[in-house]
């Protein structure tokens, strides 16, 4: 397969207020992105959208051959692997119990060995039936981390992976992106403000790329003023 995910002239809108217009890109097998921009620009609203969660105003979104908008109300979050900025835990439940989750909604099951090497993989191998709600962010975002070396998907859509990791935790969090890209082909788009990361991957584009012009001369025009 020559092409993941590619999006054509895409077009987000919160009420009356355009965000970004005529937004395109192709994204290829071992391929990594970096989505930039200030806030409020659109970053994980385009996320959501190649994602298949929300819907963009205009454009058309593919994945994986499958046409994810236009299409007919189905769901499509399955074809990959969306990574919020605030790690989508069960929280009363403990590590593992989270893991084996997460490969379930994916039709896949580990063994509890496999779990444990996930879990060590990401330094948590002393966590493993810790419940969720008690570990810090650095730690809830190693766990989704781990999820990700479980299932080594095709496409991984991550906002702001690195929040509240320290440097050791953002460079294993490079670390295992790198690993999925060389041996499983996985291709990945980070919406970030960490330049680490953002020097890391193959290809930077900035929203601000994509603020429609009208909007662009309102604000200069706001910081003359």
């Amino acid at each position: 397969m020559s092409c993941y995910l590619s999006c054509e002239n895409i077009e987000l809108k919160v009420g009356f207020h355009t965000l970004i217009t005529n937004f395109s890109l192709i994204l290829k097998p071992s391929q990594s992105i970096a989505i930039t921009g200030s806030n409020g620009t659109g970053k994980t609203t385009l996320l959501r959208v190649l994602a298949g969660i929300s819907k963009p105003h205009n454009g058309k979104v593919i994945a994986m051959e499958e046409q994810i908008y236009p299409n007919n109300e189905t769901k499509h979050e399955h074809l990959s692997v969306f990574l919020s900025n605030i790690p989508s835990l069960l929280l009363d439940h403990c590590a593992i119990w989270n893991l084996e989750f997460f490969a379930n909604s994916f039709g896949l099951k580990f063994s509890l060995e496999d779990y444990k090497h996930a879990l060590k993989k990401v330094g948590l191998e002393n966590r493993e039936n810790q419940i969720a709600r008690t570990l810090s962010t650095g730690q809830k975002r190693r766990l989704s981390l781990a999820g990700l070396i479980l299932i080594k998907p095709n496409i991984i859509l991550a906002d702001e992976p690195t929040n509240g990791l320290d440097e050791l935790g953002s460079n294993l969090c490079i670390s295992i992106f790198e690993d999925l890209k060389q041996n499983n082909s996985s291709s990945i788009i980070v919406a970030t403000h960490d330049k680490n990361i953002i020097d890391w991957c193959q290809e930077k584009i900035s929203l601000e790329n994509f603020i429609p012009s009208e909007k662009k001369l309102k604000s200069k025009i706001k910081v003359l003023l």
